[in-house]
This record gives C-alpha cells, structure tokens and sequence, in this order.
C-alpha cells in the first residue's frame, strides 16, 4: 500500500442521508440581531466494508447562533449525514497490520473527509433558508485538523 497513488477518479458518491437536522429555536426575538457569531463542534466516524469496496461516513455537526451584545445562545442546529463511498481500487488502499489493526491510505481519508465536510456546507445552505440560521455557511476548514475524526493518524 505504501507505494499506492489515492486516485480521486475512482472514489464515487454512492450515497447520502441526512439522518438528522434539529433546530432549536430559543429565541424568537433575538434572531433579526446583526451582532451575532457562530459557534461550531464537528466529528466525522469512517467505518469500512472491504469485500464491497465501501466506506461509510458519518458527520456530526453542532452549530450555535450567540448574542454578541447579551451573550446569550439565540438558536442551536445539531446535524448528522451520512455518505456511502463507493472506492474502485479500495484492495490496494489498506492493510491489515500483524496485530490486526486495519490502516488505509491517508489520502483517501482525508479526501473523503473533505468531500463529506463540503457536500454538507452545500446542502445545508439550502435547508437553512427561514431560520435562524438562514444566511449562515459552513466555514472552510482543513478537514486534516478540524474535524476530529476516529481513523488513525
């Protein structure tokens, strides 16, 4: 594996769920406030089904919506989405180590880490709209370092 190139022509979007969108309003009169900020937490889990040449990832975001002025959290949104990744060359992108640990190619880790993180700023822009945290995206992040993740560095 080591000397294997990660092709990202060979890494497909099988499929996705949003498992979970909950938006909290906590309160209504605040939500028209300018001075607002954002706060974010996000995880993603891998899991891996080789005879099928699959990788399942699961995102998990919090994002709160907070008074500058009063210091208060005006809205919360928790999301969970869940993608299916279909890799073509998945044999020749893992091993299992003697002690059983089953390591893939960092590459596709990464990469898919952000694909899931970037196709979930897209869609929740859309399912956003009309409420409090209408007008608010994802930001861009290095998936390597921001999303705290299960798979091994």
């Amino acid at each position: 594996m080591n000397n294997v190139l990660f092709k990202p022509e060979l890494l497909q979007i099988a499929s996705y769920k949003l498992l979970k969108l909950n938006i909290e309003n906590l309160n209504e009169d605040q939500n028209e406030d300018k001075d607002v900020s954002f706060t974010l937490k996000n995880s993603i889990e891998l899991s891996f089904n080789s005879p099928n040449k699959l990788i399942k990832s699961k995102l998990d975001i919090s994002i709160s919506r907070l008074s500058d002025i009063k210091s208060e959290v005006l809205a919360r949104a928790s999301i969970t989405v869940e993608y299916l990744f279909l890799v073509e060359n998945f044999e020749e992108l893992h091993y299992i180590e003697d002690n059983g640990t089953f390591k893939v190619n960092q590459s596709l880790t990464e990469s898919i880490k952000a694909i899931v993180y970037s196709t979930t700023r897209g869609l929740l822009m859309d399912r956003f709209k009309d409420t409090p945290f209408d007008g608010f995206i994802l930001p861009i992040i290095d998936p390597r370092k921001d999303i705290s993740d299960n798979a091994s560095k």
